[in-house]
């Protein structure tokens, strides 16, 4: 696994950048999502439903039970026109029901009155005045007595038929209901019905709760299916995603840590990847005597040798905090930036040719080391792109490379001072290939000369 180099030029063991960047490689959360705002707009629908019809189921009832009210409240009044008319319509007058009831006639009608509550199966009758005296009561203690409870007020003053939910001292509920009847010239009389709400409240509340039922059902169906239909989409996008990261994973491999991050900087923010002028050691290291080895095996055993041979260069590289830059053929193109870049690099190439001598492979590695400026971009057509880093600096790296012999390493003697490495031999001047200036550089052998 790749150590990222700390501010002391240590080596930190870390996932590469990629990896912690680039929170788009998670998979979209619509499940998550799903459940946290959808289902409770749901739930909160379904409860509103319920709410709002309750309260439309008690509100058809109360309206039920006026209208029943209002019917009983006319047949009383035909029937009372009908048995005792000169009476009844003295009592509607808001006459003293004392006068009204004091003849046989006035005991006729208290007495079809209290018949007519009983044959309607009301629970309690009352008759009041517009003043507010109570003209009969199935209760006769009551009649005389003047009544302006709220509910009367509120009936006479809004001239309307009102509705009151109460409950009896047994725990029986009942409707409260004020009936207006009109009077011919004169203010309408209250007729005070009390009915049990049980019988035809139970039938209301049946068909309610069938009327609110089926929605309900239907929005939980909704509810469910479209849970279903979120959770396989998620699991769709999960496995997608997994794919991703895994295509994203591979090529990766075929990349530099610095491509992959230049590219993951683009996508995040859009546009294009930038080249930079930035200053790093170069590794270069090629095998040695390659082309005889490739010219006397066949590509099976070449291809198994590479891997071996590169196995050991890109792990020292990478354990060292550099970053391998591309293969190309049998040679690698590495760099390392930041604190420590060229002693870390001189550490890397040492412990890449120790590795190298332990394996006994058929053929060595020689390696150029050197510190300078460098172009870090991409390269190429816009269809066939290629991130590395360009510059003299590479030139000189791979120039050095050349100069090495197997198991051996030339940098250039500026990077061997700032690395404070005192292996390396004495300072000697090189030409080198395309350049007219010469180079001083310093050489490192692992190995005995005579035996590479």
């Amino acid at each position: 696994m790749p150590r990222r180099v700390n501010q002391h030029g240590s080596a930190a063991r870390t996932w590469p950048l990629i990896m912690n960047t680039h929170s788009f490689d998670q998979p979209y959360p619509l499940l998550r999502l799903f459940l946290r705002y959808i289902v409770p707009g749901l739930l909160i629908l379904l409860v509103l439903s319920a709410v709002l019809t309750g309260v439309g189921a008690r509100q058809l009832a109360e309206g039920v039970y006026l209208g029943q009210a209002t019917r009983r409240a006319q047949i009383i009044d035909r029937a009372m026109t009908e048995a005792a008319p000169d009476h009844w319509q003295r009592l509607k007058r808001g006459e003293a029901p004392a006068s009204v009831y004091g003849d046989a006639h006035g005991q006729t009608l208290l007495a079809e009155l209290t018949r007519e509550a009983r044959e309607l199966d009301l629970t309690h009758l009352k008759i009041y005045s517009a003043a507010g005296v109570i003209q009969y009561s199935t209760d006769r203690s009551q009649i005389g007595m003047e009544d302006r409870s709220p509910a009367f007020v509120a009936a006479a003053e809004r001239g309307t038929s009102t509705v009151v939910l109460k409950t009896a001292a047994d725990g029986t509920a009942l409707y409260e209901l004020y009936v207006l009847v009109a009077v011919p010239g004169g203010s309408p009389v209250i007729i005070e019905l009390y009915e049990p709400v049980s019988h035809l409240n139970a039938l209301l509340w049946r068909a309610g709760i069938a009327a609110a039922g089926v929605p309900s059902v239907m929005l939980i169906a909704l509810m469910l299916g479209m849970t279903r239909l979120v959770m396989l989409a998620q699991r769709n996008i999960n496995s997608r995603a997994a794919l991703v990261a895994e295509l994203r994973a591979r090529l990766e491999r075929l990349l530099s840590g610095a491509a992959s991050q230049a590219v993951h900087d683009a996508v995040s923010m859009g546009g294009g990847i930038p080249s930079s002028r930035t200053r790093c050691t170069i590794l270069y290291s090629d095998i040695r005597d390659f082309t005889s080895f490739a010219e006397a095996n066949g590509p099976e055993e070449v291809v198994r040798f590479l891997n071996q041979s590169m196995t050991i260069v890109v792990g020292a590289i990478t354990s060292a905090g550099g970053d391998v830059d591309k293969l190309i053929g049998d040679a690698v193109l590495a760099r390392f930036q930041g604190a420590g870049a060229e002693a870390r690099a001189i550490g890397a190439a040492r412990e890449a040719l120790r590795l190298l001598d332990n394996a006994d492979l058929p053929r060595g590695v020689g390696i150029g080391i050197y510190t300078g400026e460098v172009i870090s971009g991409t390269v190429g057509p816009a269809d066939r792109m290629d991130f590395t880093v360009i510059g003299d600096s590479v030139n000189l790296a791979a120039r050095l490379c050349s100069a090495a012999s197997r198991g051996e390493i030339v940098a250039d003697a500026e990077t061997v001072r700032i690395s404070g490495d005192a292996e390396f031999g004495p300072a000697e001047v090189i030409s080198v290939k395309g350049r007219r200036s010469r180079l001083e550089v310093r050489r490192w052998q692992s190995v005995d000369p005579a035996s590479a």
